[in-house]
């Protein structure tokens, strides 16, 4: 099981800028994509598997996390409604971020202190 999950959607104007912290933190202690952390789009059943821009950033759109390899990162995982996902985790809104199975941001884009200080770094 990941140790982030990082949930979003396709018309939050925040989750551009928690993707690059996500990633940029989780690449500064070396955590790997797919493994340690994911990101799952709460609005994305309708997306096929494959490549895809998000506010101008290149993404693969990949069904499930295991399908996550280097090749294919940067990924997020769609292909299904994750917003019950989401909910069981009382998330309604994105971002958000969930660390170790809890919610630590909601509806909140944390800077990479913050970050860092809620992975206990």
């Amino acid at each position: 099981m990941s140790r982030i999950i990082l949930y979003t959607s396709t018309r939050c104007p925040k989750c551009p800028l928690a993707r690059k912290v996500v990633r940029e933190v989780c690449k500064e202690i070396g955590w790997v994509e797919g493994k340690d952390f994911i990101e799952k789009l709460v609005d994305g059943k309708s997306l096929a598997p494959g490549p895809i821009v998000l506010e101008g950033d290149s993404f693969n759109i990949v069904r499930y996390p295991e399908q996550i390899t280097p090749e294919l990162t940067p990924a997020i995982v769609g292909c299904d409604d994750y917003s019950l996902e989401a909910l069981m985790h009382q998330v309604a809104s994105t971002p958000s971020i969930v660390i170790d199975g809890v919610v630590r941001f909601v509806s909140k884009v944390p800077t990479r202190e913050e970050l860092l200080k809620a992975l206990g770094r």
